[in-house]
């Protein structure tokens, strides 16, 4: 099964993420080594990190798609960003209606609740980015989690925070996380071609070993399927 990763800055120049269409395809061949076949281009649209419009988005895909294809590297790529919230204009993953959302690590609970009920109601599905982040979430025993998943919300976490390369307190939250299945996707969030790379088979084979083969298809791939190619 080809794995699909639905947060990667790999556009070149629109963020802090890829610098040029150098780098963007080595991220691509890390990824294709990595038996990713689906990445959904999830740019920054927030304060110094870039507002990019959806033209500028899909003519970037445009260009990084043929590129690739006279590398032969056959990973095709889907429109999205990562939106910073109350800033700049929501562009949504793919045909669906789920946008990525992220906030200020220490964003406090109320705040990301009030931000999610919003979202929805504007009639959008809200992802919330590499949720292990927000620490008044993590503090609070995951109740505001489970209540965002239970109002329509779906959840993000970073491969790199399941391997433990994210600190080892990061992985025991995501762990927890996993264990009460609160988890909607795991993607890479890469931002470059080493370290912050896509990488996702070594989270794969955790999940695949830990919480077994449906709920390790469905975070790497299924729910992606499920929820953002709805259209």
């Amino acid at each position: 099964m080809e794995y699909i990763d639905m947060h990667s800055h790999i556009l070149p120049g629109l963020d802090d993420g890829s610098k040029n269409m150098e780098m963007t395809l080595a991220m691509l061949r890390v990824a294709e080594q990595e038996g990713i076949g689906t990445i959904y281009t999830t740019p920054h649209c927030m304060p110094g990190k870039g507002h990019p419009t959806l033209a500028k988005v899909e003519e970037r895909i445009r260009l990084v798609q043929e590129a690739a294809a006279a590398e032969g590297i056959q990973i095709i790529l889907k429109k999205g960003t990562e939106y910073y919230y109350i800033e700049g204009k929501i562009i949504t993953l793919g045909a669906s209606n789920c946008v990525l959302v992220e906030f200020e690590p220490y964003a406090e609970e109320k705040y990301i609740r009030n931000a999610v009920r919003e979202i929805l109601g504007f009639g959008y599905q809200p992802v919330i980015a590499h949720v292990e982040r927000y620490q008044n979430l993590m503090e609070r025993k995951f109740a505001a989690i489970q209540w965002m998943r239970e109002i329509g919300a779906l959840i993000q976490v970073n491969c790199a925070s399941v391997t433990g390369d994210n600190g080892f307190t990061t992985k025991q939250n995501v762990k927890s996380l996993l264990k009460n299945g609160l988890v909607d996707f795991v993607s890479t969030d890469a931002h470059r071609p080493e370290g912050r790379a896509p990488y996702i088979e070594k989270c794969a084979d955790i999940l695949w070993k830990r919480y077994g083969d449906i709920y390790a298809a469905e975070l790497t791939g299924g729910n992606a399927r499920r929820f953002l190619e709805q259209h």
